[in-house]
């Protein structure tokens, strides 16, 4: 198998990188083919380059997986967003301003955040059975874990989105569209189960949330029938609706609930303060759900987030 230049064999662990017209950001790739012919795994970490956890599991799989073991093979980018990784920066590239995971399925012509989603998708999602985007909390957010499964015109791709998504440890999938320019929108363009599984904050970066990534990676490749063994599934909980709490004013943030904690409607979550000590919001839950996102600085500006419910229909 050969992907933009690097190469491997059956049998073969091969390592290199993918051109991206920017000599300082090409994309690391790792191609593990089996001995055996089997499914294809996409698996991507870093499309936000400051959620760690993503790109450390996904590291971590390369070294772990023995193609002699294996049957089929994994196409792995344990680190998309370079600029972003290498700038430490929060949500966009410093290159070009651009959102990574909204500018798919990119383009080869165009700024340097829209030619690394081409090659991406390119080289890796257009020829896989089944593409896994590993996901976190960025700079100011905390997730426990949850997987996000797309849904676009094809049943039974998303119900295979569905299963994919209850191969990782945790008990809540958000269901997205298929679309907008998330790399959701693989499942649309090439017919593959796509989801995108989310866990971490920057810092630390825990174990917990490392583990959650691998496993959930390693009960994948169980499931394609990558890599033997039995896979284990989750009874999950399926939203479709994200409700976030805004900052209605500058100040301090003191959070009341923890992640994952059950809410209803009403219930306090938090207090902003001015830079006195004075309450200047008492944030509530809008409707029942889940605490599934919780902001981790201290400072805050009005219309930042707070947390992030998940509500069920």
């Amino acid at each position: 198998m050969v992907q933009g230049g690097v190469s491997a064999r059956p049998g073969e662990k091969s390592m290199g990188f993918l051109d991206v017209g920017d000599e300082k950001f090409k994309v690391p790739i790792a191609i593990i083919h089996g001995v055996s012919a089997g499914k294809t795994l996409g698996l991507i970490g870093g499309t936000h380059g400051t959620e760690f956890a993503s790109i450390e599991a996904v590291t971590r799989i390369i070294g772990a997986l023995e193609p002699a073991e294996m049957s089929g093979t994994v196409l792995a980018i344990p680190v998309l967003n370079r600029p972003q990784f290498e700038a430490r920066q929060q949500y966009t590239s410093p290159v070009d301003g651009l959102n990574l995971n909204g500018v798919f399925p990119g383009d080869p012509k165009g700024t340097l955040t829209k030619r690394i989603a081409h090659v991406a998708f390119e080289e890796v999602a257009s020829r896989c059975d089944a593409l896994v985007d590993c996901h976190g909390g960025d700079i100011d957010e905390d997730i426990r874990g949850f997987v996000v499964a797309a849904e676009g015109q094809d049943a039974a791709v998303n119900a295979e989105a569905l299963v994919l998504a209850s191969c990782f440890p945790c008990g809540l999938t958000h269901v997205f569209p298929a679309g907008g320019g998330a790399s959701l929108s693989a499942q649309s363009i090439y017919g593959i189960p796509t989801i995108m599984p989310e866990a971490g904050t920057p810092c630390p970066v825990r174990k917990d949330a490392i583990d959650f990534h691998y496993e959930g990676i390693m009960n994948v490749l169980h499931h394609m029938g990558i890599v033997p063994g039995k896979p284990k599934y989750w009874n999950h909980s399926v939203s479709r609706r994200r409700l976030r709490v805004l900052s209605t004013g500058d100040g301090t943030w003191h959070p009341s609930v923890p992640l994952d904690d059950e809410v209803k409607a009403g219930d306090g979550i938090g207090i902003v303060k001015d830079l006195f000590g004075k309450t200047i919001q008492v944030a509530v839950a809008p409707e029942e759900g889940i605490v599934s996102m919780a902001r981790c600085f201290y400072s805050v500006k009005k219309g930042e987030t707070l947390v992030v419910v998940s509500a069920f229909d």
